[in-house]
């Protein structure tokens, strides 16, 4: 089993807060009966605002206690990575990969959620089945499902053209909106947010072609040269012919 990972300064010291107030309370300090008005996460968000009051030198200790603990968690997990296998490995890897790829995905639906980009439009059925789903049959949520399903199924066409039309008007909401959205992410310089099919081409500079046509000067080897010399005196001992006495 992998070894857990090490807590950080303000952990610690939350850590052994609330070790003392349990240790002081016999129930969990989440009871009702003892606190009827106050819940764990309260407490907690208490106890980190304390944190947050302490002085360099109080803090110190707890400081202390996580730098040892991300010691002993280093050589904790390198024991952990030596009995491992290379397809373990592997696969160890992959698994990492695919967290921080849906962190990251979590984090961007954050960021679009705050910047308020406009919800994709719903499908005919995704709204039949909000109007429906309260008095729809089961008593979890994937049987209720089913049912609204067999029940989309089941509708008459005339009865689907409803549900159809409002998907379409949905459309058109989600067009203007995510228009106005996009211009406002262009004017605060978040084209990156912007669809790619959406975002304004660049205009490419036509390139400059030069009209001045290079010379090519074609140089003669001097062994072609003397070929070309002798070619020529054989030429011109011919012409003259036999001298006359």
């Amino acid at each position: 089993m992998a070894p857990f990972s090490f807590l950080t300064a303000a952990a610690v010291f939350v850590g052994r807060s609330l070790s003392s107030v349990c240790a002081r309370t016999p129930v969990r300090p989440s009871d009702i009966r003892l606190f009827p008005e106050t819940k764990l996460v309260d407490i907690i968000r208490k106890i980190a605002q304390q944190w947050r009051t302490l002085s360099p030198e109080e803090k110190k200790p707890f400081q202390e206690a996580s730098v040892q603990a991300m010691k002993q968690f280093k050589v904790d997990f390198q024991k952990y990575q030596a009995q491992l296998t290379p397809a373990q490995l592997q696969q160890q890897a992959m698994e990492r990969r695919q967290r921080m790829a849906k962190r990251k995905a979590i984090r961007k639906k954050r960021e679009l959620t705050v910047l308020g980009k406009p919800k994709r439009p719903r499908s005919p059925f995704n709204i039949f089945m909000s109007e429906h789903f309260q008095e729809a049959r089961g008593t979890s949520t994937q049987a209720k499902m089913k049912s609204l399903l067999e029940d989309w199924r089941n509708l008459f066409s005339h009865q689907k053209q409803v549900y159809i039309q409002l998907a379409e008007d949905d459309k058109i909401r989600y067009k203007n909106e995510i228009k106005s959205w996009e211009d406002h992410m262009a004017d605060i310089g978040r084209e990156d947010l912007i669809r790619e099919q959406t975002r304004p081409r660049k205009k490419k500079v036509p390139a400059v072609k030069d009209t001045k046509k290079t010379q090519v000067v074609k140089k003669t080897s001097p062994s072609r040269r003397s070929k070309a010399a002798t070619k020529t005196k054989s030429a011109k001992t011919v012409k003259k012919g036999p001298s006359k006495k």
